[in-house]
């Protein structure tokens, strides 16, 4: 309620072919590389006007708050002060809760919403997990966070967490096209449940493409938070720039990908 919908969510009928294709695949042979090739094909036009949705805005900008928090000498008060958290306590947790709050109502699609602000926190876990030091539990209550965030400030770290976010997105985005077809498209309960289960069985695999997708990004995002981000927050107008760029990239190599 509140929200405008704009109509931004892909209804052609391309989905539905895909979506009856794999619902005449037989049980438990599922190619899940032609069919992330295809359903990649299908998406990618997509990818050139994303950065226009608020919401991916905005939760790429709650991303770069939080490393140009970690490039002050007390990253708490600048979190604190630019009221992105509310208490002295941080943690990773904390963060993706700030983050579900953070410019809440620059949003025009709910599923878009949704599908980037997940992405921003699916990164932050994944980010987090690989800077602790080896050996040591996620739920580790010593952990000094500050000191695991710290990196976080730095080009390489923001890139790393950049491909993360582009990563989840896709794969998110992949995912709930495939199964919003497949309730709609496919009428019998049974081969609903297949195709699904087909889908969670290969999770993985979908992951892992989307991921290497996105290694593109890795390669111009440390020098654009050099160029942009050491000293202040990018402009809206350089975000998007940004968020442009990337997408574009990523349009790019799925086209690449497509022409092998």
């Amino acid at each position: 309620m509140g929200h405008k919908r704009y109509g931004y969510l892909p209804k052609t009928k391309r989905w539905l072919t895909i979506v009856e294709e794999l619902a005449e695949l037989p049980q438990g042979d599922f190619d899940v590389t032609s069919i992330v090739n295809h359903t990649l094909k299908n998406v990618q036009s997509r990818f050139s006007r994303l950065e226009e949705d608020p919401s991916i805005h905005s939760s790429f900008e709650f991303l770069l708050q939080l490393s140009h928090a970690f490039q002050q000498n007390d990253p708490i008060k600048y979190l604190k002060d630019n009221g992105i958290i509310e208490h002295d306590e941080l943690s990773v947790l904390k963060l993706g809760r700030a983050l579900k709050k953070y410019k809440k109502d620059d949003a025009v699609s709910l599923e878009y919403q949704t599908f980037s602000r997940q992405a921003a926190i699916d990164a932050l876990n994944q980010w987090y997990k690989a800077n602790l030091d080896s050996g040591v539990s996620f739920f580790n209550e010593e952990i000094d966070d500050e000191r695991v965030f710290r990196n976080i400030g730095k080009a390489g770290g923001f890139s790393d967490l950049t491909r993360e976010y582009f990563s989840s997105f896709t794969e998110r985005y992949l995912k709930y096209y495939l199964e919003r077809e497949a309730s709609s498209a496919i009428t019998n309960i049974n081969e609903r449940e297949q195709f699904n289960e087909g889908i969670k069985r290969h999770v993985n695999d979908i992951s892992k493409h989307a991921f290497e997708t996105t290694k593109i990004t890795q390669s111009f995002s440390a020098a654009w938070f050099n160029k942009n981000a050491r000293e202040s927050i990018p402009t809206a107008k350089q975000i998007k720039k940004f968020l442009s760029y990337a997408f574009n990239k990523m349009k790019g190599e799925l086209l690449r990908e497509e022409s092998k």
